[in-house]
């Protein structure tokens, strides 16, 4: 869960970043920020899927 959450802090930053010159940018990074945009919701989906659902390693060694 943390290896999530680091990336999500990451990749949150990356996006800043990009969408503070989304007004200067081509065709090709508009595209990069779309990829990134749709990672980073990927990831964030995958962080409350598995809040949610809970660690399951730990109802194996109860």
């Amino acid at each position: 869960m943390k290896f999530l959450v680091y990336q999500i802090i990451g990749m949150g930053i990356i996006w800043i970043g990009l969408a503070y010159f989304y007004q200067d940018m081509d065709q090709l990074s508009k595209i990069v920020f779309y990829l990134v945009t749709s990672w980073l919701l990927l990831l964030i989906v995958l962080l409350i899927k598995q809040t949610i659902k809970g660690d399951g390693n730990k109802d194996k060694s109860e």
